[in-house]
Parts: C-alpha cells; sequence; structure tokens
C-alpha cells in the first residue's frame, strides 16, 4: 500500500469505534517483538497539558543530545504528526510500510484491531526500527484500558485531572482519576502536577497499593524562558522537569534551558499575525479547565481587548460551561462546523447559549467564517475543539502538511 491506502484502511478501522482493553494491543506488540525492552519509556496521562508536557519533554531530551519518539493524539492536520521522529513527523514512505506490515499481520485475526491499537503498535515499531533513545507516550483515552498502557515505562506522569469524557470515563473526579491511576507501575516513579482533593486521594491510594508514592510538583518554571504562552504552560514545564529529573538520563542545566525555549506545539494559543496589527489565535481548549487557561492566557497577551470568536464543540461537551467561560472575553461569536465525522454540536444549541449582548451568526465552514473576519479590525479566536483547530490550522499554516479528519 502507499501512503493514501495505507492511511484509508487505518481510518476504516474507526468503524468499529473506541474500545478499551489491553487483549489485542499486547498480542500485537508481542508479534511485532516492540518496543525494545532497553530503551525507556515515559508515559503520561491526565486530562489538560497532555501534549504540552510531552512537547516540553522531547524537545528538552533532543537537546541534550538524545533520539526521541514522540507518540500522541489525536492530530491536528496530519496523521503524521502523531508520530514523531526527533522532532519531526513520521514520512509518508515509513508510514505505509509500517500500515502494510501491520495490515497483513492482522489480517487472520478473527478480530481486527481498532484504529488506536495499531496506531499505537505502529509507533512502537518505528521507535524501534529508529534506534531511538528514549520514548515520549501521550495516553490516548483514560489510562487504565488504554492500549499505551501495554508498556512498562520508566516513569509515569500525571498532568491536571478534570471533568472531560465522562461519558465514557465516569461522572466525578474520582471516577476518572481511578481511569488516570491506572498507568501507575509498582516501582516506577509517578510525577504528579498538583491534583483536586479526590484526584489526589485516588492516586495517593493507588501508589500505596503499588508500593510507591506520588511526588507532587508544587512550583513552575517562572525563571526560565518558555516558548509556549500562558501561566499554566509553565506549570507544565515544570512538570516536565521533574518528570526527567526521574529518568535514566544525564541532562544539564543548558539543555533545559534550550529544550524549553525551542518547545513547539501546535494549536495552543498559536498566534498567526495578519494585516492592521491583528492577529487570530488558535486554541484547542475544549473543556472547562482548558477554557478557563485560555482565558486567562488571553487577558495576560491582550488585556481587555475582546475578540471575534469562531466557534464549535463536540456534542458530547459541557457546552453551557464553555460558552459561559469563552463568552467573557468574547465581543461576538461565528460558529461553524468543521470538516470531522465527530458529533458536533448544533448552531441552534449554541446560539441557545450565548448571552443575549454578545451577538452570534453561522458561516458552514472554517474557511468562510476566517474569511468573514478579514473586513474586521479585531482580533480573532478560533476554539472550541481540537478538530477546529486543526482545520484552522491547515488553512492559516501554508506548511506540508495534508488536512487529514479523523474522529479519533
Amino acid at each position: 500500500m502507499d501512503y493514501t491506502e495505507s492511511i484509508r484502511w487505518l481510518y476504516s478501522r474507526q468503524e468499529s469505534g473506541i474500545k478499551l482493553g489491553l487483549t489485542s494491543i499486547i498480542r500485537l506488540l508481542n508479534e511485532l517483538k516492540v518496543p525494545d525492552p532497553e530503551m525507556p519509556i515515559i508515559h503520561v496521562a491526565g486530562t489538560n497539558g497532555k501534549g504540552s508536557t510531552c512537547a516540553f519533554m522531547d524537545s528538552i531530551l533532543r537537546a541534550s543530545g538524545h533520539r526521541t519518539g514522540l507518540f500522541t493524539s489525536p492530530h491536528l492536520i496530519s496523521f503524521r504528526e502523531r508520530i514523531s521522529l526527533d522532532g519531526r513527523p513520521a514520512n509518508e514512505i515509513e508510514i505505509a510500510k509500517g500500515l502494510t506490515h501491520l495490515k497483513e499481520l492482522v489480517s487472520e485475526w478473527e478480530e481486527v484491531p481498532t484504529f488506536f491499537e495499531i496506531t499505537t503498535a505502529l509507533a512502537f515499531k518505528l521507535f524501534t526500527e529508529k534506534k531511538m533513545d528514549v520514548a515520549v507516550v501521550e495516553v490516548g483515552l483514560g489510562g487504565r484500558l488504554d492500549s499505551t498502557n501495554s508498556i512498562l515505562p520508566s516513569v509515569c506522569v500525571i498532568t491536571p485531572i478534570s471533568l472531560d469524557h465522562q461519558h465514557i470515563l465516569g461522572e466525578s473526579i474520582s471516577e476518572i482519576a481511578q481511569e488516570k491511576a491506572g498507568i501507575m507501575k509498582a516501582g516506577v516513579p509517578v510525577i504528579s502536577a498538583p491534583q483536586h482533593n479526590d484526584a489526589q486521594a485516588v492516586l495517593d491510594s493507588r501508589a500505596k497499593e503499588l508500593g510507591t508514592s506520588v511526588h507532587y510538583v508544587e512550583g513552575s518554571c517562572e525563571q526560565e524562558t518558555i516558548s509556549l504562552r500562558g501561566k499554566h504552560q509553565h506549570q507544565n514545564a515544570a512538570l516536565a522537569v521533574a518528570a526527567l529529573e526521574n529518568c535514566p538520563f544525564q541532562i544539564n542545566h543548558n539543555s533545559y534551558v534550550k529544550g524549553l525555549a525551542q518547545t513547539k506545539w501546535r494549536g495552543r494559543f498559536d498566534q498567526f499575525a495578519q494585516k492592521r496589527g491583528k492577529d487570530i489565535v488558535i486554541d484547542g481548549a475544549h473543556n472547562i479547565e482548558g477554557a478557563r487557561a485560555l482565558v486567562e492566557t488571553w487577558k495576560e497577551v491582550y488585556g481587555d481587548i475582546k475578540p471575534v470568536v469562531i466557534f464549535a464543540a463536540a456534542a458530547n461537551k459541557d457546552l453551557p460551561s464553555l460558552i459561559n467561560i469563552i463568552s467573557q472575553i468574547a465581543e461576538n461569536f461565528i460558529c461553524t462546523q468543521p470538516n470531522t465525522p465527530r458529533k458536533l454540536a448544533s448552531r441552534e444549541d449554541i446560539a441557545r447559549l450565548i448571552p443575549s449582548h454578545i451577538t452570534n451568526e453561522y458561516e458552514e465552514s472554517v474557511q468562510n467564517a476566517i474569511k468573514k473576519t478579514e473586513a474586521s479590525d479585531r482580533h480573532v479566536l478560533i476554539v472550541g475543539s481540537l478538530f477546529l483547530a486543526g482545520e484552522a490550522l491547515s488553512i492559516l499554516d501554508e506548511g506540508n502538511l495534508t488536512f487529514e479528519p479523523s474522529d479519533q
């Protein structure tokens, strides 16, 4: 299969939906004989900040001379982003070759693995073939039954836990924390961001069962230059540094400074300068805590200046809370429909929740929504969904990645 054919086959596996469990992925990894047991793995769970924390660690490790594999999800523009090799997305030839092998491997299976199981296996296959020094691996959903939980890490990292994906992970902070705590292993250090009391109680209880303890990182990297905007990113950076200090690597101070300053993570307060001194900001915030962090960062950067907000959100999100928070900084809303298989909140439901003093309108495509703002002198904020962020990036960022919308 070429790249297009292999991605088409992989995306067809999304039709089976999300299937939490480890049986298939363990079999798959065993048959592939990956990952290399000598390769240290940093495993990252949590609700908000997982991707940024992973990106900080990957950048610091590369700044210190290590070859890195980075596995994150979902992608914003191209599937290639999910598997990064030495700071660059895996190329089309590598992915096509790997997926062709995986398709042949599972062709006789009674139940073909899911999209995410195959993607996880592909990541570890490439990391092993490329002889990476270390892998940084982000949990896809939850932790306990996520396919990334099939490995034995050198360190477990847990970012702030809050409400998201309740329809799968549970309705309370405690229930969600139980799923995140599932990545903990006996004898493996656990480094965590400060947590809600209910989440901390769950993490501490699980650690005690395993005969280990959780180290909570209370500080932030205020004294260092951080490339990503927002106070929360300084906290993510501190978590990344603390995690690496518990890994089997010698990393000097200059590498930490350089890595933090050079970290790139798309779709997180991503600023695009436009004509007449205005900016378009793309942010993937799609839950309550993410929206709060976004609003705080907006006020830090732009003060009382209010943007035109281009908005879309998945139907299963806490829409009233999300819109209520974002409305604090919005001049007006333009609702739109990104190109994604995911079920989105309807324009009527969104319009009903926008405060009456804020005008709202609708554009059927992200391209048209962005075009509508061109005549305005106001800054533009594109927010509410990672799928929206990805499509907006593909329009504004003239890179070499083809837009490949995904449901997972």
